[in-house]
């Protein structure tokens, strides 16, 4: 089973009008746990790795940017 992670996906301005419609189609290629930010038009949710490049496929997305985590190492 692979780790999701998270992505910030952001939306292209003059798309405004069918933000829905594009967080269906994100949906539908594998984004889960999705938070919508209509005012900034950023999308935030997480996805299994292999799947980002279909999200950046979806019409209307200008950019997907995995999010960074950082994790204290054991001693």
């Amino acid at each position: 089973m692979t780790d999701k992670i998270g992505v910030t996906i952001r939306v292209d301005m003059s798309e405004s009008r069918r933000l829905s419609e594009i967080v269906e189609a994100l949906k539908s290629q594998g984004l889960e746990e999705v938070e919508s930010h209509e005012r900034f038009m950023i999308v935030n949710g997480s996805v299994d790795p292999h799947a980002v490049g279909a999200l950046r496929t979806v019409k209307g997305v200008s950019s997907v940017r995995e999010d960074s985590t950082y994790k204290t190492q054991a001693s």
